[in-house]
């Protein structure tokens, strides 16, 4: 096989007034937001493999870039896998309020990405790929269900699901990760694909959290500046870094903390420095880094198709959000399957039990654009943030029926040729 990589750094304009996802003002002057690109070649046909460190893309942007891709490398939209890392800590636009923004943005965005994709491509070689795939328990599920202390206090004893790390609840932490090399048997690029919301820095400055510090470990580990790392978001829909802390404090909300200590010690850490969002990375890489070599690909073959599937909502709507379920071949053992949504981590357990035991399956959400949250029938069942609370974010007025996922994982084997 032929293979070419490519990281750019997205520089946008100082004067360009950024906001976060939290609505506070975010500062990118360190320009440590990147676009990495991994292109593959077969003996008929090219894939290029982006990732890009932003929370998503677009559906409008995303279908722009797809097409200019295709268009100039004369390649199917399919063969283009375009994905986020997910990062929050990065600039997020409201299209309404800031249109002129937006626009701006979006340019640099695509001039970034077009940017990586030419030079992933003038930097073909001959090489080889390593598959190693590894449990890494560094995830928790965040969708805790727990007593809802505002009728606590009218004496109401109710539980609800809130943004809590849940020892229990269900997780993905299998990290699939090929190791591309230059021939004889130079480590020259990384495909890593890993699930847990990068939520670790602050939003009030440019950051590409975890998967940034993943990147930076691999280059002094490999000790090669241009060593590119292409981090593919895993179905982390329910799932963040284990990173948690008991709530002890009385302070002076002894109601609210007395509640917490009774019914809800455990919360997610906040405001976390540098260096432990870089311990965390560096237990991914080290996982990595010690597990065996599970296949060796000298020679891939490139086949990609899409299956557009309507969501159906709980309510009258004009217009049914559209998943789409990309996949990606590049052996008989290798396979992605990507989607544009923040899917649920059940998702890619199920996958995974689908297809054949010596097979490998990369699971990728926040790829070729986004319709929000894709949530499991249990879990629309339960409601919560992931449910109904996020939905304005999406420009979607209602929940999601519980039968889309029978609908996906129809979708899913239709895809992959299962019975």
């Amino acid at each position: 096989m032929k293979i070419g990589r490519s990281t750019k750094r997205l520089v946008f304009d100082p004067e360009l007034e950024l906001f976060s996802i939290n609505k506070s003002k975010i500062l990118c002057d360190e320009n440590n937001l990147s676009c990495n690109v991994i292109c593959l070649c077969d003996d008929s046909t090219v894939v290029f493999i982006i990732s890009v460190d932003l929370l998503w893309l677009g559906n409008k942007l995303n279908d722009t870039i797809l097409k200019i891709i295709s268009d100039e490398y004369s390649i199917p939209i399919t063969n283009i896998l375009l994905s986020s890392t997910h990062t929050h800590s990065c600039p997020y636009i409201d299209p309404v309020l800031y249109k002129n923004n937006m626009t701006k943005l979006d340019d640099t965005v695509i001039s970034t990405v077009l940017s990586a994709v030419k030079s992933a491509n003038k930097s073909i070689t001959e090489g080889f790929l390593d598959i190693h795939y590894t449990p890494i328990l560094n995830n928790i599920n965040r969708r805790k269900s727990i007593v809802d202390h505002v009728l606590l206090k009218s004496f109401k004893y109710i539980k609800k699901i809130r943004n809590r790390p849940n020892s229990q609840g269900h997780v993905d932490n299998m990290c699939l990760t090929l190791v591309l090399y230059e021939y004889p048997k130079k480590p020259i690029a990384v495909i890593l694909n890993y699930a847990a919301h990068p939520v670790l820095s602050s939003q009030e400055r440019c950051s590409a959290d975890y998967p940034g510090e993943i990147y930076k470990i691999l280059k002094e580990y490999y000790n090669d500046n241009n060593f590119v790392t292409c981090f593919l978001q895993g179905f982390s829909g329910n799932i963040k870094p284990n990173l948690w802390e008991y709530s002890a404090s009385l302070n002076n909300r002894i109601s609210v903390n007395l509640f917490n200590f009774f019914f809800d010690r455990k919360h997610f850490k906040k405001n976390i420095n540098n260096a432990l969002i870089n311990d965390y990375a560096r237990e991914i890489v080290t996982g990595v880094l010690c597990s065996e070599i599970k296949e060796r690909i000298e020679n891939i073959f490139i086949s990609s198709s899409i299956i557009n599937v309507n969501l159906e909502l709980d309510g009258n709507s004009l217009s049914k959000p559209v998943l789409h379920l990309h996949r990606l071949q590049l052996s008989e053992k290798l396979n992605f399957i990507a989607l544009n949504g923040e899917v649920f981590s059940e998702y890619s357990t199920w996958m995974r039990k689908r297809i054949n035991d010596d097979s490998y399956l990369v699971t990728i959400s926040c790829s070729g654009g986004m319709i929000g949250y894709i949530p499991t029938a249990t879990a629309i069942n339960e409601g919560g943030y992931e449910i109904d609370r996020c939905l304005p974010m999406f420009n979607q007025k209602y929940r999601f029926v519980a039968d889309i996922e029978n609908t996906i994982k129809i979708s899913f084997k239709k895809l992959f040729n299962l019975s």
